[in-house]
């Protein structure tokens, strides 16, 4: 029993043998291992080069240069002191050169460019009024700026040199000379205006006031402001006496047409209640040297 197993045993053997030899396989192959194939080779992926990005250059912003401003004070209702300046003409026009009431524009910008270059800033004549009644604050080295009659050459000349220096002024005019022959337009008044400068009345005719009949007198002083604020749409506030000659009589129509103040000529420098309708004002000629306008001032030099 134990002999046939044997046999039964290699017979299977044997067939085995031939059957894996007939495949083309060694016949101990079935005895091998299973080879597991290897993974796929890895493959190395570049890493991505990092690109430098240049960091953009930052300009600075310059910041523009820093203007001190003027000091200014507080000052109470009262006498306020400010030199006020009165010109004519600024021109180069033969017809005018010589003449004591024109400043040619190249000694107008010296003496504008000294006040600028001492501190001083402009007000203008209702500004000062203002003061005088109220009080309030007011430049430390104020001036007043005025032009009168109306000349053209006031708007083409000194005009352009006192925006240059941020300055403003006062003019008066007379009524009837607006649009005339080389005197100022409406339209340049209207332009003056609001740019800061102030609008006066410088009479309707540029009559010699006290020698005029006193039935005229409202038309000179009373109508010229009427006329004009229609003219213009602005305020007129401010009168100016031609060829600085009053009388009691003048001063009290003036006083009640509505005006705030008036100007006439002197040297004084302060100015109060008692002459608020009679501002002084010292008129600059043709022949004064730059020393001779500097001794016109108050103030020179930095402020305390």
């Amino acid at each position: 029993m134990k002999l046939r197993r044997l046999l039964t045993a290699g017979l299977i053997i044997s067939v085995l043998l031939g059957v894996t030899a007939c495949q083309g396989r060694s016949p101990l192959s079935f005895l091998r291992p299973t080879e597991t194939p290897l993974p796929p080779t890895a493959t190395a992926t570049a890493l991505p080069t990092a690109t430098e990005t240049a960091t953009p250059t930052i300009t600075p912003t310059l910041a523009p240069t820093a203007t001190s401003t003027p000091s200014r004070v507080v000052i109470p209702a009262g006498s306020v002191t400010a030199p006020i300046l009165l010109y004519h003409h600024v021109s180069t026009n033969n017809d005018t050169q010589d003449s004591r009431y024109n400043i040619p524009p190249e000694k107008f910008e010296e003496q504008i460019k000294w006040l600028y270059d001492n501190h001083y800033q402009t007000i203008n004549v209702s500004d000062l009024a203002n003061l005088i009644y109220n009080g309030g604050e007011i430049p430390q080295r104020p001036v007043v700026i005025t032009f009168d009659d109306g000349n053209i050459d006031v708007f083409n000349n000194a005009y352009p040199i006192l925006k240059k220096y941020g300055f403003v002024a006062t003019f008066y005019v007379v009524q009837i000379y607006v649009n005339g022959k080389d005197m100022v337009s409406t339209d340049q008044l209207k332009e003056l205006y609001k740019n800061g400068w102030e609008i006066g009345s410088h009479s309707k005719t540029h009559a010699h006031l006290p020698g005029v009949s006193e039935d005229l007198l409202p038309d000179e002083i009373r109508l010229s402001k009427l006329n004009l604020e229609e003219k213009l749409g602005v305020p007129i506030n401010s009168f100016a006496y031609p060829f600085g000659e009053i009388n009691d009589n003048i001063i009290r129509l003036t006083s009640s047409y509505g005006y705030k103040s008036a100007v006439g000529l002197g040297n004084e420098l302060a100015h109060g209640m008692n002459s608020i309708f009679y501002l002084s004002r010292i008129e600059v000629q043709n022949d004064f040297s730059l020393d001779q306008f500097i001794r016109l001032l108050p103030w020179s030099g930095p402020l305390p």
